[in-house]
């Protein structure tokens, strides 16, 4: 019996969501359809200053540097595609600063007076199609304490997503959240939803993708392990946090592999990232923010990518 009202139930779901878009069950949605039906519901931790945001604000702050043998030195001209030996840097604001720049790239922002949005592309691979949906975030400051304490870890410019899996007739199947350097997943049933649109609980500085809210520890098998060896060595639980503060409903800026031009662009958003242990100096551990998202192995594999992820 409560699997033939489980069924019943499903049956007609689908015929009130096909009354709404005004299709039919059996049509298939068009890929602006569908990216429309399932943008993320983003939840930000109360403590958390930097929001999501467009790139515009950033692209016009921050100057083009080629990499050298001597090092980073300014290059002219507009944003190139390709540019692998070259990086973004904001003007005004120092990564080696810590968690103090914070102000520094909030008020950046706050001077654009952009609007929240995600990236939204579709991408195809076999049966199965997949929703990424791209979030900015101009500063990255990581502590594993509330508030942060002498244990950082910072960049400049975030790239994180969110992604939907959905069969050919657009039935959502997997949710994919990223965090840190890969991510985890949930069946679309086992997500959590506002009506057609996943929620995904951002965690405070770090900016990684959860489905719930609280303590996250952080999994060596999406974190670098040797990230979470020196949070533990310094006396510290290797945790993100996340929780119940404001909620972001982004607006969609669809993307393609070339468009707008900055997606050809293979340098890095942000300058040099940081790394500071109690009683110790920033030491720089990367020479560029991270990479576009056509640089990321999740667009290159789409599907695949996600699915290769652990369940979280």
């Amino acid at each position: 019996m409560a699997r033939a009202l489980l069924v019943a139930a499903t049956f007609v779901s689908g015929l009130s969501l096909a009354a709404a878009t005004g299709a039919s069950p059996d049509a298939q949605p068009s890929p602006a359809t569908l990216l429309a039906r399932h943008v993320p519901v983003l939840v930000l931790h109360p403590a958390e200053a930097i929001r999501p945001t467009s790139l515009d604000g950033f692209l016009a702050d921050a100057d083009l540097q080629r990499r050298t043998a001597s090092g980073w030195v300014r290059a002219d001209g507009p944003l190139p595609a390709g540019g692998a030996d070259e990086r973004l840097d904001q003007r005004g604001c120092n990564a080696t600063d810590g968690p103090a720049a914070t102000p520094c790239y909030v008020a950046a922002e706050a001077a654009h007076g952009a609007r929240p949005v995600v990236y939204g592309a579709v991408l195809r691979r076999g049966g199965r199609i997949e929703l990424q949906y791209w979030v900015w975030y101009p500063w990255d400051a990581y502590s594993p304490t509330v508030p942060p304490g002498e244990l950082w870890q910072v960049h400049e410019g975030d790239w994180e997503s969110v992604a939907v899996i959905v069969d050919p007739k657009g039935g959502p199947l997997t949710v994919g959240y990223s965090q840190h350097g890969k991510g985890v997943r949930r069946t679309w049933a086992a997500a959590p939803k506002r009506g057609t649109h996943p929620v995904a609980y951002v965690a405070l500085g770090s900016h990684a993708n959860y489905p719930t809210a609280g303590t996250q520890r952080l999994d060596p098998r999406v974190v670098d392990p040797l990230f979470v060896s020196v949070i533990r060595q310094n006396g510290q639980a290797a945790v993100d946090h996340t929780g119940n503060g404001r909620v972001v409903r982004p607006s969609l800026v669809r993307v393609t592999a070339t468009s707008p031009s900055w997606m050809a662009f293979a340098g890095g958003f942000g300058e040099d990232s940081y790394l500071r242990a109690p009683g110790g100096q920033p030491q720089a551990y990367s020479a560029t923010g991270p990479k576009g998202p056509a640089f990321h192995a999740q667009w290159r594999r789409p599907v695949a990518e996600v699915m290769s992820w652990p369940r979280g």
